[in-house]
């Protein structure tokens, strides 16, 4: 609220990403205060010695999460948009569990705690705890070496083996049909083909689990993102039932969770995902593109975040002909790479036009291109000759030639001379019919145009298939055309500049704050040690779930990284000082405690975010 920012869906994932983090500062302090009242201190001196020992370790364990998520206010572009709420709800909760754990906190304890035994008997666990912590130390340069050695190359390895897209993919509920006729298309023709068109998909109602479908004529989202107006275009939306259960989690556990608790939900009957209905779909509406001459038909998919196109390719250079033939090199290649869907480009024909040029006869006869242009506007284009007022108000009185739209009237239209005589049109001029492009984009003076596809997120990747046609794209910068590569391709390149800087930085601040309570830098590196380990773990894990590195993940993995050394601070922290080995297993037995509840309580807290029924 301070900031200016409204509550919305980011913001509240992120406080249901620190849901769990926000009680580990009032579990550890908690935990030092029972510790002391257990030994028998007095219950406000156990308070004031709990609180004591944990001001500045929870301090600083609290502050690394925050660094974490810091860097991510230095991300630029669109990403930091999208991403910026996050990391301002979670610090502004983590100041908060600071000050609830340090002030409100030990009121409750005073009060409420006293000597009691826990409700679980942990002593079998330490035992175990303390055993393996003899096989770690008999085995320590194994163990190092793990860490050190292994750990990171492994870390490499999984990266390399993962494949990265920018946004993952997720089952919407809608589909949409999206068209376009030829330019000289009537809106009347244009409603026509999407009435039977609309019909023709409702007849497959059953087939496509369609819940309502709504159409508009005039307007359309393109295969290129990009919003178009016009008579000849054509847009159907069609809203689909939920997909049945997949899983025994979405069918008996995610309705627990939702509070829905509707274990055979009649909206859920959808069988088959969003993307393979819109595949299939696809290829039965293809003839219907070559019976009403549609210049382009394709079938839309909900694609979530930033990018407009999986694969986007601007072609910029001096000669039109030779960027047209490159774009068509492209597409062709595209449309032979496997899972690559709804190629295109935006270098649209757009209406035919006349263009006149005045001949030497017309010029002696004193004519003029800027005289001709008048006159013709005059008569082909409507005409306000008077205003007036009737019962609705003000109107206006036009008048139109009835054989204006014909061509026939053209090329025998007679234009006055300033003679007073009459000359035939096509006598004084020279008549060319030509039909140019749509639009004209223009980069440094250059044209640019652009072919773009998507891909089957399921199947490969955008980096994939740019792989695929690297050596088609060199060929065709050697032939002195500019290439540049957008879509996916350059929100990965900014995003890695972006997170690359991020980390570095949140490792800094980390390093820095660690320094504040360990005297010699080497138990600071010693903390920090458990991020490369932690990371491994979070690459393994989307390897056996089977779902690709994606921008949310790779923030979650920063994020997090402050995270992880919590529980290093407070096991280092509380063995620092001890000078024999009873004394530092016995310490090292009393933090087990702590710190699995605190893990485990972060973990429940993360966990529930799986249990999304839609799954966004």
């Amino acid at each position: 609220y301070m900031m200016g920012y409204s509550i919305n869906i980011v913001s509240l994932l992120g406080g249901l990403i620190v849901i769990g983090i926000v009680v580990d500062d009032a579990i550890v302090v908690s935990e030092n205060i029972q510790r002391h009242i257990n030994e028998g201190v007095e219950r406000k001196e156990a308070v004031y010695q709990g609180l004591k020992e944990m001001v500045l370790p929870v301090t600083l364990a609290t502050l690394t999460t925050v660094a974490a998520f810091l860097p991510l206010f230095m991300l630029t572009g669109e990403i930091k948009n999208f991403i910026i709420l996050i990391p301002v709800t979670v610090i502004m909760i983590l100041l908060g569990s600071l000050l609830e754990s340090f002030f409100f906190l030990p009121l409750h304890a005073e009060e409420f705690l006293k000597k009691q035994n826990s409700f679980i008997n942990w002593k079998p666990l330490q035992e175990k705890y303390e055993a393996f912590l003899h096989l770690v130390i008999r085995f320590k340069y194994m163990f190092l070496f793990t860490f050190v050695v292994v750990t990171p190359i492994l870390t490499i390895l999984t990266i390399k083996m993962l494949n990265f897209q920018f946004f993952p993919g997720f089952d919407g509920n809608y589909l949409y049909v999206t068209g376009k006729s030829n330019v000289d298309t009537s809106i009347k023709e244009t409603e026509k083909i999407a009435k039977e068109l609309e019909q023709y998909v409702l007849s497959q109602k059953k087939i496509y689990a369609i819940k309502s479908t709504s159409t508009v004529v005039g307007y359309r989202r393109a295969l290129s993102g990009e919003s178009e107006n016009g008579d000849n275009m054509l847009y159907i939306t069609m809203e689909l039932f939920d997909m049945k259960p997949q899983s025994f989690i979405d069918a008996y556990i995610n309705p627990i969770f939702n509070f829905t608790f509707k274990f055979n939900d009649p909206e859920r009957i959808r069988e088959k995902h969003t993307y393979d209905l819109a595949q299939q779909l696809k290829k039965e509406i293809a003839p219907m593109m070559e019976k009403y001459h549609l210049e382009e038909l394709g079938v839309l998919e909900d694609r979530p975040g930033l990018i407009k196109n999986d694969i986007q390719i601007n072609l910029s250079g001096k000669n039109g002909e030779l960027i047209a033939e490159a774009m068509q090199r492209i597409e062709d290649n595209l449309s032979q790479t496997p899972y690559v869907k709804d190629v295109g480009n935006n270098a649209q024909l757009g209406k035919m036009e006349y263009k006149l040029r005045i001949n030497a006869y017309g010029e002696q006869l004193g004519l003029s291109e800027v005289g001709i242009a008048q006159t013709l506007s005059g008569y082909f284009l409507d005409s306000r000759k008077a205003m007036t007022f009737n019962e609705s108000g003000v109107m206006e009185i036009r008048t139109k030639s009835i054989d204006k739209d014909s061509e026939k009237t053209l090329m025998e239209f007679m234009l006055p001379t300033p003679a007073g005589s009459f000359v035939k049109l096509t006598d004084v001029v020279e008549i060319k019919k030509i039909r140019a492009f749509e639009k004209i984009e223009k980069r440094d003076g250059n044209t640019v145009k652009t072919v773009y596809a998507n891909i089957d997120k399921k199947k490969t990747t955008a980096v994939d298939v740019l792989k695929e046609i690297k050596p088609l794209l060199e060929t065709i910068r050697k032939e002195g055309i500019e290439v540049s590569l957008l879509g996916e391709q350059e929100k990965n390149q900014q995003f890695k500049n972006d997170m690359i800087r991020s980390l570095i930085i949140a490792v800094f601040l980390i390093l820095i704050i660690l320094l504040f309570i360990f005297p010699k830098i080497r138990y600071a590196l010693m903390v920090m040690s458990v991020i490369p380990f932690t990371m491994l773990g979070a690459l393994i894990g989307h390897m056996l779930i089977g779902i690709n590195l994606s921008m949310p993940s790779v923030i979650g993995m920063l994020g997090l990284a402050g995270v992880v050394i919590n529980d290093g601070i407070i096991m280092l922290d509380f063995l620092h000082g001890t000078h024999n080995a009873d004394k530092f297993y016995e310490r090292a037995k009393l933090r087990l405690r702590p710190i699995l509840i605190t893990s485990i309580t972060t973990f429940l807290g993360l966990f529930t975010l799986i249990f999304y029924a839609t799954g966004q």
